[in-house]
């Protein structure tokens, strides 16, 4: 596993002092997070302020992807490389993040990917792109599900931070694809358990319409 560097550890300490009383941060399942080996953390995608909460709640550094016009930002050119953050050219394509991916991993990162591959416009879960399963199946990286809850309260899309907005995060059993054959119906399958294991760690009301039903079939059928 790769070690902290002074500037992560530095703004893990700040953020625990910021993040818990600003928006009354609760980490859930944090348990489930391999210590060691390579690891994928896809989550549901609400907000700018999902990386940051999910990285405070992980017990190991988190590599994440950023737009590649940011390290070219005067402060931002200096801190990005050093929590981890990687580049991708805008318009860079699937491939380009993948390879991304497998680098983390390979230096003994997480690496933390949303695989609805942007920020939910209406909060409710969107269907996941294959690229967390092809990681998987490249790397043997574990894939731990993730969900962030209340963010798009607490930092709305266009808007700014409103302190005091409840944000929670769940972080749930891994799941272990390092066997799949890259084939696309094999990483279709992978993905749409991908999908539901992050959809279980949600609150119906992030649900879209057809996961709501098979919450209340499967709830029903347990009664």
């Amino acid at each position: 596993m790769a070690k902290e560097n002074l500037t992560y550890r530095t703004l893990r300490l700040i953020a625990r002092g910021t993040l818990k009383p600003l928006f009354r941060l609760r980490i859930e399942g944090a348990e489930h997070v391999p210590r060691e080996g390579p690891v994928l953390i896809a989550s549901n995608h609400l907000s700018t302020l999902d990386p940051v909460v999910l990285a405070y709640g992980l017990p190991r550094p988190v590599a994440f992807i950023a737009k590649a016009e940011l390290f070219r930002m005067p402060l931002l050119s200096w801190l990005l490389p050093r929590i981890y953050a990687i580049p991708l050219e805008r318009g860079a394509g699937d491939l380009s993040a993948i390879k991304a991916a497998i680098r983390a991993l390979n230096q003994g990162l997480a690496f933390g990917i949303f695989p609805e591959g942007t920020r939910s416009r209406t909060g409710k879960l969107q269907p996941f792109k294959t690229g967390a399963a092809a990681i998987a199946a490249r790397t043997g990286a574990l894939v731990v599900p993730a969900a962030v809850i209340g963010s798009d309260k607490a930092w709305p899309v266009g808007g700014g931070p409103r302190p005091l907005k409840p944000v929670r995060v769940r972080f749930g059993r891994p799941l272990d694809f390092g066997h799949l054959p890259l084939k696309k119906a094999a990483l279709e399958a992978a993905t749409r358990e991908l999908e539901a294991a992050v959809a279980g760690l949600l609150p119906p009301e992030y649900l879209p319409e057809d996961f709501r039903k098979e919450l209340l079939q499967g709830q029903t059928s347990e009664g």
